[in-house]
């Protein structure tokens, strides 16, 4: 019993020394991955922060133990600042960021190699990895303003958001409509947070955003009752999305502002695009994720448009090719009623 026991000890002091000896464990790869988003004050950058953390799986984090719920191991996503719609396709079709948020109808552009886009060339490395929620155009004045339509615009000052945003280049084609250019508009090119401190002090008359409603820049004011949203309707808009397969009638409902009737629009689907030569797997992690369903909350909860970011209209209105791992997770998900 004693040559029993002696053994016993001494195997249970080996084991410890193996267990003090041996390497520790390697933390899996740090793998960054960045979505590029748009200024701080509109929809993009929240939107890609919430993407960002239900995607990263740093170690150590209990939610990410469930497979499926986060990115892959090590996975660590960050939102980053940029100047909108077409410096990210740009930027993702060059292969300086892995990924990004842009308007449809800019992507089309870009992956046609038209419009703004006419002297890149075509963008054949854009993929979408999922439509999220539909933008509307916002044209935004004071409430005393005298402009009640867009064509009271000629001769205004007007702020049309950086050159390299959706909202400049819709901005641009929404005047074209009315025949308004930069010699009978004044234009200015600021964000949307500094466009309506420069309305507020007199030195703007009204600004375009392209963004999710409601606007956290405008809901504010638009519940005191000091500003208003422009109609965008007319015969010119008819003709418009006519010739604009990625651009739709809506309506900003009732109640999205506080104390402000609904307002005909035209809107945009904002889809998450990819370069083609992230690997296939790396993209199905994240589609997978972005749909799973313990994630849903956090969608919810994370920003009011994350909501609208749904399996079943995932696919909608795209205007490139899904990347291979995010068809790869469509096929093969049962989509809701």
């Amino acid at each position: 019993m004693r040559l029993v026991a002696f053994l016993f000890a001494l195997a249970a002091a080996v084991v410890a020394v193996m267990a003090m000896t041996a390497p520790p464990m390697e933390a899996p790869d740090r793998v960054p991955f960045e979505i590029a988003t748009g200024s701080s004050s509109g929809t993009y950058f929240p939107i890609g922060q919430v993407l960002a953390s239900l995607i990263s799986h740093p170690p150590g984090v209990a939610r990410c133990e469930d497979e499926g719920r986060c990115g892959p191991a090590g996975l660590i996503a960050s939102a980053r600042a940029s100047e909108g719609s077409i410096a990210n396709v740009r930027a993702v079709n060059e292969g300086r960021v892995k990924s990004g948020l842009a308007q449809a109808d800019i992507v089309a552009d870009a992956f046609e190699g038209r419009g703004v886009f006419k002297d890149d060339g075509k963008a054949e490395s854009l993929r979408a990895i999922a439509a999220l929620y539909p933008e509307t155009v916002h044209i935004v004045v004071m409430a005393n303003s005298p402009i009640k339509e867009i064509k009271d615009l000629r001769g205004k000052r007007v702020s049309i958001d950086a050159p390299g945003s959706g909202t400049n280049a819709t901005a641009r084609t929404i005047l074209s409509a009315f025949k308004l250019n930069d010699k009978r508009v004044k234009f200015t090119y600021e964000n949307a947070e500094r466009s309506l401190e420069l309305m507020k002090a007199g030195s703007l008359d009204a600004f375009f955003f392209v963004g999710g409603a409601p606007l956290g820049v405008v809901e504010q004011l638009a519940a005191e009752g000091k500003i208003r949203l422009l109609p965008v309707q007319g015969p010119e808009i008819d003709a418009l999305v006519k010739d604009a397969p990625y651009l739709v009638k809506a309506d900003i409902p009732e109640g999205t502002y506080q104390n402000m009737p609904p307002v005909p629009t035209i809107q945009v689907w904002a889809i998450w695009v990819v370069n083609a030569n992230v690997p296939d797997d790396l993209v199905f992690a994240l589609v997978r994720a972005l749909f799973h369903p313990d994630n849903r909350s956090l969608l919810d909860s994370g920003h009011p448009k994350g909501k609208l970011i749904r399996l079943e209209t995932a696919r909608d209105g795209l205007p490139v090719p899904l990347h291979p791992g995010a068809e790869r997770y469509y096929a093969g998900a049962a989509m809701p009623n």
